[in-house]
């Protein structure tokens, strides 16, 4: 039986898979609890928040990976981060998988969710005043983050991108959003069995972006752009 970690990324429209990798390993499967390592953060440090926060939060969903890797679990899904450094060591023997979507189509597909799910008077009330911000940045980083370690802004190490892109070209697949039905083929043959179709987490399809707003985004999502047509040219996994 295959040891299959997927990195989920926010918005890309993995938690279907996911689901389904876990429940043809019913017997040695675990995700990873978001809400216990939030409040783990919190509890630790109350005044965290924004990046400061998150990046607290991901410390302790690496531990729970960690555990999780240390126990053997055969199947690992979560919103956790990968790199060259986990593979080489606790999760070496496990193949490394994720789904990828286009960036600029999952920036805005972030902020609605968060607009949704997560309203903060703080935050631009719309998109276009949100570009503007130093969360903005964030968003548009999010392949940035899961794979190189950092967001972009101002003081980021130059080699994230690069480190970004050798963790993504070691997975054993990345799969565009874009093609599911190839994807989860791909998926059943890397984890040697047919896989359930699921459905979970459909949000509404995000209005189309003006064309000047869209420019401002691939902007932003610039480093993402990069990681994304990389992984798609390099590896044509879905």
């Amino acid at each position: 039986m295959a040891r299959i970690l997927y990195v989920h990324v926010p918005k890309c429209g993995g938690t279907s898979f996911g689901a389904a990798l876990r429940l043809v390993h019913p017997f040695a499967q675990a995700g990873i609890d978001i809400d216990r390592a939030r409040a783990e953060a919190l509890a630790e440090a109350p005044q965290l928040a924004g990046r400061a926060l998150i990046a607290a939060d991901y410390r302790r969903r690496d531990r729970q990976l960690r555990d999780h890797l240390a126990r053997g679990t055969a199947c690992i899904s979560g919103h956790v981060q990968l790199s060259e450094a986990l593979l080489d060591g606790p999760a070496q023997g496990w193949l490394a998988v994720t789904l990828l979507r286009d960036p600029v189509a999952r920036f805005v597909s972030h902020y609605a969710y968060l607009q949704r799910h997560h309203p903060d008077p703080a935050r631009a009330a719309t998109l276009e005043a949100f570009l503007d911000t130093d969360d903005a940045l964030r968003l548009g980083s999010e392949y940035l983050f899961h794979f190189g370690g950092d967001w972009q802004g101002p003081g980021a190490d130059p080699d994230l991108g690069p480190r970004a892109a050798r963790t993504l070209a070691r997975c054993a697949l990345v799969g565009d959003l874009a093609r599911p039905g190839q994807f989860a083929r791909d998926l059943s043959r890397l984890a040697r069995r047919p896989l359930p179709r699921l459905a979970r987490n459909r949000a509404p399809a995000p209005a189309e972006v003006p064309a000047p707003l869209r420019a401002r985004i691939e902007t932003i999502c610039a480093p993402d752009i990069a990681l994304f047509r990389a992984a798609m040219r390099d590896r044509c996994a879905a």
